[in-house]
């Protein structure tokens, strides 16, 4: 996918209820599979499998606002 041209603006990555292991927590693992896109990432997004699952819609275009005093994600289906 990253050949393809996927990932080249961000990333967000949902909350997992997965445990890390001694070596590698979750963050640091995403980091290792990520790190080297040279995107920003954003983790400990609310969808996915953790309540309260903001649905993404697959196709759909996003605009993303992170900041200290604003998180914001909206889709446009086009």
């Amino acid at each position: 996918m990253r050949m393809a041209g996927f990932f080249t603006n961000a990333m967000l990555v949902g909350r997992t209820r997965a445990p890390g292991i001694d070596s590698l927590t979750q963050h640091e693992a995403v980091l290792d599979a990520l790190g080297g896109l040279a995107v920003p990432i954003i983790a400990d997004v609310e969808c996915g499998h953790v309540p309260p699952y903001m649905p993404l819609v697959n196709g759909a275009h996003g605009h993303v606002v992170y900041t200290e005093h604003r998180n914001e994600l909206t889709q446009a289906l086009t």
